[in-house]
């Protein structure tokens, strides 16, 4: 079962990369998905599911933290420079030209060059900036990715005694009271983007990651119900279409979204349907990471070269804008992300030693077979092309 391929959750995962386009676009869209955010939770969610699947048994082999985490860094890293040059783009053109609109999703925002050189060494080692309101300043949607790795840091170091099923559900339900108890303190489930609602985010993240452990581990005992992959792609959307309330929010975290995620893995598509899946899945990291800086950039040039208001295009120009984001982050997936992964991989990660015995090592693309927020890939194996 190893190499099983979740090519539904892949799809979803897409979807809900979509979703966050969707939400945060307003000049292209508008707010047709006003509760979209949701989907940082599912992401969560399936990181955990995935990773569970890629790597309880490289550790029972002998993977060490240190290795996990370096491969974990060397999956992420390249997609995110890329997006952290984008940002700086940002920057530098909002000084150029005092360009609110090139940052119009933060408009009292303005960078100067002693900001900029104090958030550069944080934003190049892929750390939080200490001295920013937002984690990450340069590419604030990446504040998601660093509490996935924080969630995979307590993972792998406590991972003999989440071999414990007793423990794991205990963490589940003491970071999900945790979760709760935090939501309805600061009435929203959207925590964790800055540094006020840090706790909050750290709760959030290890309910999500950690139940995606546990569904791993049971998803193949539970008897569900077999879903058409093409509905399951459907239901965030439609969940995410209304102005949901933050209790109903905390409930889809809570269990809406896990189950869409157990039901996922029980539904396999066929043909075009796994063709879709697949492509939504191979691009989602990139389209996450990107998407924010470039609608952004792209919103600016626009209206400063051309003196063009994309919000009078909408919505058919944020379409436009959608086909060209996901055509374009499955050729980067191709062409840059996966090779230079497998660059990385290669400098930087050794091969796994177990009792004093040399394992060959697998095609070093599949030293990161995982793609959560950050592109969360259940495929794994060496038949797995992007294992």
């Amino acid at each position: 079962m190893k190499d099983r391929a979740f090519r539904t959750l892949d799809g979803i995962r897409g979807v809900a990369a979509l979703c966050i386009v969707v939400l945060h676009s307003h000049r292209y869209f508008g707010d047709p998905l006003p509760s979209a955010q949701m989907a940082v939770d599912l992401f969560f969610v399936l990181s955990g599911f995935v990773l569970a699947h890629a790597y309880e048994e490289r550790f029972r082999e002998g993977m060490s933290p240190w290795r996990f985490m370096l491969a974990r860094y060397v999956r992420l890293y390249p997609v995110y420079l890329l997006g952290t040059i984008l940002g700086l783009v940002q920057a530098l053109c909002m000084m150029r030209y005092q360009g609110q609109e090139v940052m119009e999703n933060h408009p009292d925002q303005e960078w100067t060059w002693s900001q900029l050189l104090v958030d550069l060494p944080f934003a190049a080692l892929m750390l939080p900036d200490p001295f920013a309101a937002a984690l990450f300043p340069l590419n604030g949607i990446m504040w998601s990715i660093f509490f996935e790795l924080l969630a995979n840091l307590v993972w792998v170091l406590s991972r003999r005694l989440l071999e414990s099923t007793k423990v794991l559900v205990g963490v589940v339900l003491v970071s999900g009271v945790l979760f709760t108890g935090a939501a309805l303190w600061w009435d929203s489930t959207a925590l964790g983007v800055g540094w006020d609602t840090f706790a909050g985010g750290l709760a959030r993240v290890l309910y999500s990651f950690m139940l995606g452990v546990l569904l791993h581990r049971f998803h193949r005992a539970v008897r569900a119900p077999r879903i058409h992959p093409l509905l399951l792609l459907g239901v965030l959307p439609a969940l995410a279409a209304f102005d949901l309330s933050t209790i109903s929010q905390l409930c889809c975290a809570l269990v809406v979204l896990p189950l869409l995620v157990l039901l996922g893995a029980k539904a396999e598509p066929q043909g075009a349907t796994a063709l879709l899946c697949t492509r939504l899945g191979l691009a989602s990291y990139a389209v996450y990471a990107l998407h924010k800086r470039l609608y952004m950039l792209s919103c600016g040039i626009l209206l400063q070269f051309f003196g063009l208001r994309v919000e009078q295009y909408a919505p058919w120009g944020g379409l436009v804008f959608l086909v060209l984001l996901v055509s374009g982050c499955v050729l980067l997936a191709d062409r840059f992300e996966t090779p230079a992964r497998r660059a990385l991989s290669r400098r930087l990660i050794p091969p796994l030693v177990v009792t004093s015995k040399v394992i060959a090592s697998p095609p070093r693309q599949s030293e990161d077979p995982d793609r959560g927020p950050d592109n969360s890939r259940p495929q794994v194996g060496p038949s797995s092309k992007n294992s």
